[in-house]
């Protein structure tokens, strides 16, 4: 036992995927490790009033959004421990400070294949430096952005995801939020930024099959989004908010109350701290830090 303790001391962050199952059968594996064996998992980071949400199948992995600036080492390390070496994918689904800070540190740290971010107004680019920096990383590391359009899919090894939005321009960074339907077999995983109101009505006129397992609540829980209507599509067994104190007081009572009416099972990382929606392709196991 002392050898393992000294051995994972001795590897910053942990160590490979390999490591980490060593290290969970001798009682040492982070939080994360509850994901080995599984084919697919979709993590909800804890980053406070923030979204990264990590993605893996079959030891191929894709990070959606990176938390604000100051969290972005503590995703860096969170990816390490899991044992990740390189993301197939880096998806910005908006370039505000809560989704797009982090990923400097990200880009930083990890080969990256590709890096999807939606196109927004140029009224609307941000000129802080969450946003600058990240594009400055991407530039350094030579990657371009890629713009994904509606109908678009692609593959994380056997998980299939679909770029469902934004179906038209957003008057805004939050309703020009990039809108991904996860599936893997039989279950199928809703990621939706911050979209609000108005691109949850434009997914909906588009006609678009929205129906999801789990459904990752749009804007932290503000009443701006999550509309009645697009639950009723989404229908989801489950509901993760990320979320943390501020003076916004997030999640709404009203989301909340909308949600528990469609039926969904709730998740706050204010509450539970990470969580892990670990799948067979048939169900969904739920895990959190808490």
């Amino acid at each position: 036992m002392l050898f393992f303790l000294l051995a994972a001391a001795a590897i910053p962050f942990g160590a490979s995927a390999r490591w980490n199952k060593v290290f969970s059968f001798f009682g040492l594996g982070g939080f994360s490790s509850y994901a080995d064996g599984w084919p697919a998992c979709v993590h909800i980071l804890d980053v406070g009033k923030a979204d990264s949400i990590l993605v893996e199948c079959k030891g191929h992995w894709m990070l959606v959004d990176g938390g604000t600036p100051e969290k972005g080492k503590i995703v860096v390390r969170y990816l390490k421990r899991r044992g990740v070496t390189r993301l197939d994918y880096v998806v910005n689904t908006h370039p505000d400070e809560d989704h797009v800070g982090g990923l400097k540190d990200v880009l930083e740290d990890f080969p990256v294949q590709h890096y999807l971010a939606t196109k927004v107004r140029p009224d609307l680019i941000p000129e802080d430096s969450a946003y600058l920096d990240t594009m400055a990383a991407l530039r350094r590391k030579g990657l371009p952005e890629e713009i994904p359009k509606p109908g678009d899919q692609f593959s994380l090894s056997s998980m299939e995801i679909c770029v469902l939005g934004p179906v038209v321009p957003g008057n805004s960074t939050n309703n020009s939020s990039v809108i991904l339907m996860l599936r893997y077999r039989s279950i199928r995983f809703l990621l939706t930024g911050d979209a609000e109101k108005e691109e949850e009505q434009s997914l909906l006129a588009a006609g678009e099959n929205l129906s999801a397992d789990m459904l990752k609540v749009g804007h932290h829980g503000s009443n701006t989004s999550t509309c009645a209507e697009f639950l009723k599509a989404v229908h989801p067994k489950y509901a993760a908010i990320s979320v943390g104190y501020d003076r916004n007081k997030l999640p709404k009572a009203e989301v909340l109350k909308r949600l528990s009416l469609a039926g969904a099972k709730i998740y706050r990382t204010d509450v539970e701290g990470t969580i892990l929606f670990l799948t067979d392709g048939k169900t969904i196991t739920v895990k959190t830090e808490k």
